[in-house]
């Protein structure tokens, strides 16, 4: 009898665990809860045409959630011969940037390290309604305005995938590439984050095109 009342407990014990994972995974996602006070989405207005830069198609407006939502919106395949490994939604200007990335900066660091292109970008995240680094609470995001992109790995021609999470402190070839196409995307973008900004960013890089300081021109790099 004794170690039927034991057993009983344990089955007890079990359930009642169970039913506090059933409660927890009902719960509403953290990423909704963030603040847009005072945050005004960025316009859209653009000085190019991104189909004749990209593989991409024009999805007019994004309306999401409260602030989110993108402002002349496209659905971007492949910038020039670069492929993305999914389709990124992003506003028009950052279709433009990229490009600018890409032909300055990341395919001159390819070659240079490796002696060979970059033919496809590995695409963590683009447009999300969510706040900074998915915390509760946080600032609203540049993604959910479809003014970010976040890359976390490189295939150059030959097949050889150089990924952020791993290549950053591997030294070599590797690390001197990634650490020159995060470091020069600055002249490019407006807020730039890799693996040394924080740990939400250990395996991948940020780029926007989002203001910072009263003019709105400052820059913030790490």
């Amino acid at each position: 009898m004794k170690r039927y009342s034991t057993d009983m407990i344990r089955w007890a014990a079990a359930g009642l665990t169970l039913v506090g994972v059933a409660a927890c995974s009902s719960k509403p996602n953290l990423t909704d809860d963030f603040t847009s006070a005072g945050v005004r989405p960025p316009s859209g207005q653009c000085t190019v045409n991104p189909r004749s830069i990209a593989d991409a198609v024009s999805i007019g407006s994004v309306d999401g959630k409260g602030a989110c939502g993108i402002k002349n919106a496209w659905k971007v395949s492949a910038i020039g011969d670069v492929a993305f490994s999914t389709p990124a939604r992003i506003r028009c200007q950052m279709v433009g940037a990229t490009n600018s990335w890409i032909g300055k900066v990341v395919q001159p660091a390819a070659r240079s390290a490796f002696g060979e292109r970059v033919v496809k970008l590995r695409i963590a995240a683009s447009y999300a309604c969510r706040g900074r680094d998915n915390r509760r609470g946080a600032k609203i995001s540049e993604h959910a305005f479809g003014n970010a992109l976040d890359v976390s790995a490189f295939t150059l021609a030959s097949g050889r995938v150089v990924e952020v999470e791993g290549g950053w402190k591997a030294g070599g070839k590797e690390s001197a590439f990634l650490k020159r196409v995060h470091g020069r995307a600055c002249g490019t973008f407006t807020t730039v984050l890799g693996p040394e900004a924080n740990a939400a960013h250990r395996n991948h890089f940020h780029f926007d095109l989002g203001k910072h300081g009263r003019s709105g021109k400052g820059k913030y790099c790490r």
